[in-house]
């Protein structure tokens, strides 16, 4: 895939999102005035759903907003984890929470777990929301339900300041020694390639941004949401995000939250929770706490 067969270029992609990110984050006030006249009079929830007198049909979302949820989740920075304070939080923690908040749940237990044990456990009833995501497979998809998109994530390119090997694309990692996460998808496909100088693979971030530092790989393919994060609580390391590499990722990157099957009542208003918030700049606030921005939100086949 390269930029020169894209209709639109993964460059102008990236002045277009830079140029939307710059605009004024709008409807905190309006979304506030909405809540506040709902609990006030009961009047509609910004989605169109009166979060205090839907029942819907199977009943899952007036169970949860009664009795509480319990959500799912693995202790990891940054995605799920207990700050110093021993606040619940992370971007995926912070995204459902405010999900929860806007549908009208409050009453929230956490029950952590290791994240084989996470869908599993939504399907035992141990859970009933996945607050850490699992991706959409043909298989999963046929043993739990899942929410509407709330970002995404992808592999992105990363190289040392200044970025000396001139490395830009997929493309031009050949002749290339190349760092990538052990068992990550990006690693079999780096592993299919024959035209490689050397490929590095690490259980850890911390050692692959010290190697590219380093200079003992040329550059980085790596998870763009954890290693953002990563440089965000290291600023100082000279790394850089090379912002015109168009990733291999596709659409099927996009997080997701786990929910258990027939409970379309709760999916339907958390669904529509996490859509308000993408469009009104929550999602967006969020993401941007943690290093990660409106690529993040603007993932779109062929740019």
């Amino acid at each position: 895939m390269s930029e020169g067969t894209n209709a639109v270029s993964r460059r102008r992609f990236v002045g277009m999102a830079s140029a939307v990110s710059a605009l004024p984050i709008i409807g905190h006030r309006r979304l506030a005035a909405a809540a506040a006249r709902q609990e006030d009079a009961a009047v509609a929830f910004p989605n169109g759903i009166d979060a205090s007198k839907y029942v819907g049909g199977d009943g899952s979302y007036a169970k949860y907003r009664d009795e509480g949820v319990r959500l799912g989740l693995i202790e990891a920075f940054p995605v799920n984890f207990t700050d110093e304070n021993g606040n619940r939080t992370g971007w995926n923690t912070d995204i459902v929470l405010r999900a929860l908040e806007h549908a009208g749940i409050t009453k929230i237990e956490f029950v952590e777990g290791p994240w084989e044990s996470m869908v599993p456990g939504l399907q035992s009833g141990r859970f009933d929301l996945l607050a850490s995501d699992v991706h959409v497979t043909p298989e999963r998809i046929e043993i739990i339900d899942f929410s509407a998109p709330a970002f995404w994530y992808g592999d992105a390119l990363f190289v040392p300041k200044g970025n000396p090997a001139n490395v830009h694309s997929w493309e031009d990692l050949a002749g290339k020694t190349v760092g990538v996460g052990l068992g990550v998808n990006y690693a079999e496909w780096l592993q299919a390639r024959t035209d490689l100088k050397g490929l590095n693979t690490y259980k850890d971030t911390q050692q692959m941004a010290a190697d590219l530092v380093a200079g003992r790989v040329d550059a980085v393919i790596a998870e763009d949401t954890n290693f953002t994060a990563y440089l965000g609580q290291n600023p100082d390391l000279p790394i850089e995000n090379v912002p015109d590499y168009v990733p291999q990722s596709d659409l099927s990157d996009w997080t997701r939250f786990g929910i258990r099957i027939g409970e379309n009542d709760f999916n339907n208003v958390f669904s529509r929770a996490l859509m308000e918030m993408m469009i009104n700049g929550e999602t967006l606030e969020i993401l941007q706490r943690y290093g990660l921005g409106m690529r993040n939100l603007t993932a779109i086949p062929g740019m």
